[in-house]
């Protein structure tokens, strides 16, 4: 029996506490929370690099899940005992994971401005 591995992407509506843009501050930092707000830019949806593969270009040693955080990273060093390279490295695009992103511009609603 052949196993594949499945991914699953959740949404969550109608939250019952629904947060004021402005009162985001760092407390909410790694919580789930519910905003209203006018969306006034998006970008176009991009792929994202979540973690890398990588082939040794001195050695062709494959170097799997190098975890991208926030930037390109690419291994430190080849895991092959014999080989010095440090810095020489090709992606392997089939073997990578991508993620979908974009960015949203958000305002508060006009109703939600205190006044003054």
């Amino acid at each position: 029996v052949e196993s594949s591995e499945r991914e699953f992407y959740v949404s969550f509506y109608n939250l019952p506490s629904i947060q004021k843009i402005r009162n985001l501050k760092t407390d909410k930092i790694g919580k789930l929370i519910s905003i209203h707000g006018t969306v006034t830019r998006t970008s176009e949806v991009r792929p994202e690099l979540t973690y890398g593969c990588f082939r040794c270009l001195d050695c062709s040693v494959i170097v799997a899940d190098i975890e991208q955080q926030f930037r390109y990273t690419e291994p430190t060093a080849c895991r092959n005992p014999a080989c010095a390279n440090k810095n020489r490295w090709e992606l392997i695009l089939e073997q990578s994971k991508f993620v979908d992103w974009q960015q949203v511009r958000l305002q508060e609603n006009a109703a939600e401005i205190p006044s003054g």
